[in-house]
C-alpha cells in the first residue's frame, strides 16, 4: 500500500464517519467534521480495522489526533516502515 492509498482509505473512513465530503488533509477532525470524542475512539478503531493493523498503546490517544494529516501520519507509520512486508 502506498501513500496515495492510505490517503484515500482514510479520506473514505472520515467521509463515512462525518457525513462530509473529505478530500483534503487540512480539516480539523472536530471543528470541521463534527467528530466528538465516541468518535475520534472508533476512528481508530475504523484505522486498525481498514489497515489490519494493530496500534500500538502510545498510539491510542484520540486527543492527539487533531488534523485529518495526524491520521493519515499514523496509518503511514504502521503501513510504510522500512522492510514492511505486503
Amino acid at each position: 500500500m502506498n501513500s496515495i492509498d492510505i490517503k484515500e482509505t482514510v479520506f473514505k473512513i472520515l467521509c463515512e464517519m462525518s457525513g462530509t465530503d473529505v478530500n483534503a488533509e487540512d480539516p480539523n477532525l472536530t471543528l470541521d467534521l463534527g467528530l466528538d470524542s465516541m468518535n475520534m475512539v472508533m476512528l481508530l478503531i475504523e484505522v486498525e480495522d481498514a489497515f489490519d493493523i494493530r496500534l500500538d498503546e502510545s498510539d491510542m490517544n484520540p486527543f492527539e489526533l487533531i488534523c485529518v494529516s495526524d491520521v493519515i501520519k499514523l496509518a503511514e507509520k504502521y503501513l510504510l516502515k522500512e522492510g514492511k512486508e505486503e
